[in-house]
């Protein structure tokens, strides 16, 4: 990686041919004291994870497999936006890197011309309400140039998009710059930071479905509260709903955006 101004964002590089999981080794290393900004770098793994217990496909060499290890502090406060300034940070790397216009379908997966690029996982350590550490695993999508079917029509990868053989390790190194510059935004002005997640949204203003167990519902997105909530007013009764990550899937009524 090219050297930078950074401070804490992959002070220590972890670098790693073959891991069932970086999330795991992450949280390993930092069970065991690894500094704030710590980063697992792998080839491939054979056991990847997304949001929701799904699998993240991660062929050898194709794309960029990673997990930082933060230490926010210990009051959960501290981490209540940590998913969508990673979001942020993703999608101004690959823009700053590619020239692709990176977008965020909330919460925090980074789509490019209507296609997933990047997902991401994040995982906290905590006991007692005390939080100890956060890993924040990073699969983008690069080199692939063929995906399973059951994903072929949502995904897509910086190469395919762009036409051109892109740098895996400069978009590494542009993502730990940005997440410095977002995390440090958004510490000094919350609001300044929920407006720029906001300008670079391909969520809102969108008419969206709402799938959860309980029942589906479609309706437009309207905001992202601080704590990462997307506020969706209903068609049926033009109530305004708070819809949490972790309890739905949200997808565009035109397509997976």
């Amino acid at each position: 990686m090219k050297p930078s101004a950074r401070t804490w964002a992959g002070c220590q590089v972890v670098r790693l041919d073959s891991v069932d999981s970086t999330n795991r080794i992450a949280r390993q290393l930092a069970a065991q004291g690894a500094p704030h900004g710590t980063l697992v770098l792998a080839r491939t793994q054979t056991a990847g994870r997304g949001r929701r217990g799904r699998s993240w496909i991660s062929p050898d060499g194709d794309g960029i497999f990673m997990t930082l290890i933060l230490r926010p502090g210990e009051d959960f406060a501290s981490a209540r936006n940590l998913s969508l300034q990673a979001a942020l940070a993703v999608a101004r790397a690959i823009s700053r890197t590619t020239g692709l216009d990176a977008r965020i379908k909330w919460p925090n997966d980074v789509v490019c011309m209507g296609r997933k690029v990047c997902g991401m996982l994040l995982e906290m350590d905590a006991d007692g309400g005390v939080l100890h550490d956060v890993v924040l695993g990073v699969g983008i999508n690069v080199h692939q140039q063929v995906f399973p079917e059951e994903i072929a029509h949502t995904a897509s990868s910086l190469d395919l998009l762009t036409g051109a053989r892109q740098d895996s390790e400069a978009v590494v190194s542009a993502f730990l710059d940005a997440m410095e510059e977002v995390c440090a935004l958004a510490q000094a002005d919350e609001a300044a930071f929920m407006a720029a997640y906001a300008a670079q949204s391909a969520t809102l203003g969108q008419r969206v479905q709402v799938i959860a167990h309980a029942g589906s519902y479609t309706g437009l997105a309207q905001a992202v509260t601080p704590d990462g909530a997307l506020l969706v007013l209903r068609d049926e009764d033009g109530a305004l709903c708070e819809v949490l990550a972790a309890d739905v899937s949200v997808r565009g009524i035109m397509g997976y955006v």
